[in-house]
């Protein structure tokens, strides 16, 4: 069987995926990225870890997208920020 170069990347990608998911738990990674995004926002607002929503979803293509919502009461105040954040 002949494949074209784009073909051939696709069924490639797809091999890839396909040993990918043997290894790769979703729900694994949503428990770290949780995890990750509790520490990072918690300095930028109030929430508590029930707070957060992550899904992680295998798109048709091989690529990864990632779901991530935050629910917060309250801002943390800042002083100023240097300037290199402005």
């Amino acid at each position: 069987m002949i494949f074209n170069r784009a073909q051939q990347k696709n069924l490639e990608r797809l091999q890839n995926v396909l040993i990918s998911d043997k290894q790769f738990s979703p729900q694994k990674v949503e428990k770290v990225l949780k995890s990750d995004m509790y520490n990072l926002l918690s300095n930028y607002c109030t929430l508590s870890p029930e707070d957060i929503s992550i899904k992680v979803e295998v798109q048709k293509d091989g690529s990864y997208k990632f779901l991530m919502i935050a629910r917060s009461g309250r801002l943390k105040v800042f002083g100023s920020l240097p300037d290199d954040y402005q």
